[in-house]
C-alpha cells in the first residue's frame, strides 16, 4: 500500500473545527484525517484544525491534500469531503484521541 500511517474509522457524530467551522471527522491517523464539511475546502488550502472532547483540546495546522464536492441526500446536503495532512501535531495525542473516538467494530 501507499499509506504512510494506519487510519482509524471514527464513530458517527464526532465533529472537529476546521478554520472555526464544524466538520464531521470520518477517519484519523497520526499524520492526517478525512472530514466532511459544509464549508468549501480546496487542495493546497492551509487550515487550522481543533479536536475537542471532554479530556483534551488538540490544535494543529493542516493542508488539504485532496477535496471533492458531494451532493448529499436528506439532512446531509451538499458538502466537501477532504483529506487533511497535519503539521505540528503531536502524533501520540492524535492516536489517543482516535482511540477514544474509534468506530465500534473497526
Amino acid at each position: 500500500g501507499t499509506r504512510r500511517a494506519a487510519r482509524m474509522a471514527i464513530a458517527d457524530g464526532v465533529e472537529v473545527l476546521v478554520d472555526g467551522s464544524p466538520a464531521r471527522l470520518v477517519d484519523l491517523s497520526a499524520i492526517g484525517g478525512q472530514v466532511l464539511s459544509a464549508t468549501v475546502l480546496r487542495p493546497n488550502q492551509r487550515v487550522r484544525v481543533s479536536m475537542v472532547d471532554g479530556r483534551v483540546t488538540l490544535r494543529c495546522h493542516a493542508t488539504v491534500v485532496w477535496a471533492r464536492f458531494e451532493l448529499g441526500r436528506g439532512e446531509l446536503g451538499p458538502r466537501y469531503r477532504a483529506g487533511l495532512e497535519f503539521s505540528g501535531a503531536d502524533s501520540d495525542d492524535i492516536a489517543e484521541y482516535a482511540r477514544r473516538h474509534q468506530k465500534k467494530g473497526s
